[in-house]
């Protein structure tokens, strides 16, 4: 068995690039970091390409089932785990994807056909109140691409650009932000308390100041995925060895649910419990 290694962090401020290879390579260390001979995957065997690489997987806001923000776009899903069509108005890459309420907002980069006014390079914050057909400009446009991007409760929102560990909120859905502290995280939520977690190069770290501190949840394991489910009452999250790891709250213990066919690229949760997850075999429902 080998050990996950606390990993030397680069300064807070840097480029694009740069910010994005250090989060993938510390969370493949993690992904790898497991035994030597890894568990039978509970999501399937076959390796599934029908989509390149998947950011998020979202509660769809005005029909059943969910949304996939993908490198090339929006995709939808059935409540069963069954992928459909492209929504042909996206083709941009959809990067940390939230549902808020009946609208969803993203950021990420365009693609070929992407409305001009969207932004270039990046897109910002963008905003969709139709389940993704059709999309406006909200704030940083041109200027900043959101990889993580929370919502709380009354309009609050925390997100982290590609190009800084700088967390910033909103209280207004997106349109003026102001900057709370500072984190390096692959995936950040909040609670039904209120409280922000995140997914760390250090461990699972938890917020109870609103994102000015952080520190170590107690207790959970090193995770690099995390999702919340709607309620904010329960928690998920994929580790070591592909391993999935489930809770009933950041107090509570964290026990094992399920392991993915190689690396987890996106995961979410139900009110109930069942559990969403993206990986090589492709889109996977794990029952509760």
């Amino acid at each position: 068995m080998r050990t996950l290694k606390k990993l030397t962090l680069p300064t807070f401020r840097q480029r694009h690039r740069a910010a994005l290879t250090l989060s993938t390579t510390i969370a493949a260390s993690i992904v790898l970091a497991g035994c030597t001979a890894p568990a039978e995957p509970t999501t399937g065997h076959d390796h599934a390409a029908s989509i390149s690489h998947v950011h998020a997987i979202v509660p769809n806001p005005s029909e059943d089932g969910y949304l996939l923000g993908a490198h090339d776009g929006i995709y939808t899903a059935t409540p069963d785990g069954e992928v459909g069509s492209r929504i042909e108005t996206t083709d941009f890459d959809a990067m940390g994807l939230i549902t808020v309420g009946d609208a969803l907002l993203a950021s990420g980069h365009p693609g070929p056909t992407t409305a001009p006014e969207l932004g270039s390079p990046n897109l910002g914050i963008i905003r969709s109140d139709d389940s993704a057909r059709t999309w406006t400009p909200v704030s940083f446009t041109d200027e900043k691409d959101f990889h993580v991007l929370a919502a709380g409760k009354n309009d609050t929102l925390y997100g982290i650009a590609s190009d800084s560990a700088e967390l910033l909120r909103t209280d207004d859905l997106g349109e003026t932000w102001s900057p709370v502290g500072e984190i390096l995280a692959f995936s950040l939520v909040i609670d039904s308390e209120g409280q922000l977690i995140a997914a760390t190069p250090d461990g699972v770290q938890i917020s109870t100041d609103e994102g000015t501190t952080f520190t170590p949840l107690n207790e959970a394991p090193a995770l690099y995925l995390l999702a919340v489910s709607p309620d904010g009452k329960r928690l998920v999250g994929v580790g070591r060895g592909g391993q999935i790891w489930a809770s009933t709250g950041s107090k509570a213990e964290w026990v094992p649910a399920g392991v993915t066919h190689g690396s987890a690229q996106a995961l979410a949760t139900t009110n109930d419990g069942d559990i969403l997850v993206f990986d090589d075999s492709g889109l996977a429902a794990i029952a509760k």
